[in-house]
């Protein structure tokens, strides 16, 4: 009876989320765009409305991811409840929940398409760190830019829908296009906060090399709906294919995905959009967009039947690791210090994702979440020195122990983090990962865990104590502002998720 009433509350709040989030995207859309029509005839305030639409547009946010986080409690208690009432091992646990389904008129072959919406807990995951990431880009906004605010709020409330449809489409082409539509929202979000030429740039250099990689995944599947015949999601697990179309799919995909990871030698993309790009976008990207790569390559590699030695990938990703590892050793941008880290991370996370394993990919997943959040955080420390100091060299700064030690204290607790301590969630993850590793290659885990744990963070912790503990070059006649209380709720925030995720682990281990 539990099991039952938890599935349908479980489908109940997921279904009351995304006609929330519809609905409020069509009256934000009716009272953005028509805001003069209403101030004449209803005699409203120019100002006043806009104060309105930006309360409307938060409340819902609230209300939706008030919604979104019961779901989510009621899947796992689902979840647990499935697993107390059977006799069945972990593998027999449902790995998806469909909640609704969308009617579409199809105006080529003139019929109706039912497309059924579908989530599991990558796709939950996945979302959360839609909502938080989102949520931190909208505290960091400054209070003076009302007029952009609001028009990014509004701009946010269709990116977590896409994100929603994304996470839950069963239809193969319709993911794809909702894979490429999250890149509407994505320059929206430079174009609103920061519309600087420069950072236009960015995002123009982001979108064109992303467009690289989304030809190879559209060659990808254009081939599978074509050789089965098939657009549904489920129905791709009975279809078998060769080894040799396991190869040829698995490689475009790897590459496809792999390109806005990104992957060794296609990274550098990344690090010049990083370094242009302000710090919000620098989080939005970091934080959510790269993971949508990772959960297409988890979600469409899922549906090859066939299974092929995928040594090849990983070694690629194990070139991409140490490049990054040793390229943090000589940087003196913080940003750019910063990039190499995250890209560091998300090779591991790809090199789990091709090795396979279940207990491996589940801490794969965890180690998304891990380094949305780190990389939010070291992003956002990064913003704070660069508004302090107007610079982001560490040859410009030091002795900043001196200068501001609030600020000091959490950059080394991000390095503490950073660095696995034992008790928060990245440990956790990497423990599980290495040990996993070792069934497979002795030398490459050894290789992986000296590369990462010990020469990437060398390089890493060795910038950052160089900026915090070296010997101040200039005089400062009026110190700059220590920590503020919006950026210890921000640093907080990121703590605070990275200790709580600590503790789910022990649900899905």
């Amino acid at each position: 009876m539990l099991l039952i009433k938890s599935f349908l509350l479980t489908k109940i709040f997921l279904q009351l989320n995304i006609y929330i989030l519809i609905l409020s995207l069509l009256i934000g859309f009716i009272l953005l765009y028509f805001n003069n029509f209403f101030s004449y005839f209803f005699s409203f305030k120019y100002y006043s409305s806009f104060i309105f639409l930006k309360f409307f547009l938060i409340f819902s946010l609230i209300i939706s991811f008030f919604l979104f986080v019961c779901s989510f409690y009621l899947y796992l208690n689902y979840i647990y409840l499935f697993i107390q009432s059977t006799i069945f091992d972990f593998c027999f646990i449902p790995k998806f929940i469909c909640f609704s389904k969308f009617k579409f008129f199809n105006l080529l072959s003139f019929k109706w398409i039912t497309i059924y919406l579908t989530i599991d807990i990558f796709g939950y995951i996945l979302l959360l760190l839609a909502y938080i990431v989102g949520f931190i880009s909208i505290i960091i906004l400054d209070n003076r830019l009302n007029w952009k605010v609001i028009k990014y709020l509004f701009a946010f409330n269709v990116f977590v829908l896409i994100v929603f449809f994304y996470v839950s489409v069963t239809n193969l082409i319709v993911f794809f296009l909702l894979y490429e539509f999250l890149l509407v929202p994505s320059f929206l979000f430079v174009y609103f906060v920061s519309p600087s030429r420069r950072a236009l740039q960015a995002s123009i250099y982001f979108v064109i090399w992303t467009q690289i990689g989304s030809f190879l995944v559209l060659c990808a599947i254009a081939y599978i709906i074509i050789t089965s015949n098939n657009f549904l999601f489920f129905l791709f697990y009975f279809y078998n294919f060769s080894n040799f179309e396991v190869w040829f799919l698995y490689i475009f995909l790897f590459l496809g995905f792999g390109f806005k990871v990104p992957i060794w030698p296609f990274h550098y993309w990344l690090t010049k959009t990083h370094v242009e790009a302000p710090s919000g976008f620098s989080i939005y990207l970091s934080g959510f967009l790269v993971k949508s790569a990772l959960f297409g390559f988890y979600k469409l590699t899922n549906i090859l039947s066939c299974h092929i030695n995928t040594s090849v990938f990983v070694i690629i990703c194990l070139f991409g690791v140490i490049d990054a590892s040793l390229k943090m050793w000589g940087q003196t941008d913080l940003k750019k210090l910063v990039a190499y880290g995250t890209i560091q991370e998300m090779n591991i996370i790809y090199l789990v994702f091709c090795w396979g394993d279940s207990i491996a990919i589940i801490s794969g997943i965890l180690f998304t979440a891990t380094h949305a959040f780190l990389s939010a955080l070291m992003f956002f420390v990064v913003d704070c020195i660069y508004r302090r100091f107007f610079t982001r060299s560490i040859i410009e700064i030091n002795g900043l122990l001196q200068i501001n030690p609030n600020l000091s204290f959490l950059i080394i607790l991000m390095i503490i983090f950073f660095a696995g301590l034992p008790g928060t969630l990245k440990f956790v993850v990497e423990f599980y990962i290495f040990a996993g590793l070792l069934e497979l290659s002795l030398v490459l885990t050894f290789v992986l865990i000296f590369v990462a744990n010990v020469l990437g963070l060398i390089g890493f912790s060795k910038n950052w104590f160089n900026l915090i503990f070296g010997i101040s070059k200039k005089n400062f006649k009026v110190l700059p502002l220590d920590l503020t209380y919006k950026e210890i709720y921000i640093s907080f925030l990121c703590f605070a998720f990275l200790l709580f995720f600590s503790f789910f682990t022990n649900f899905l281990f």
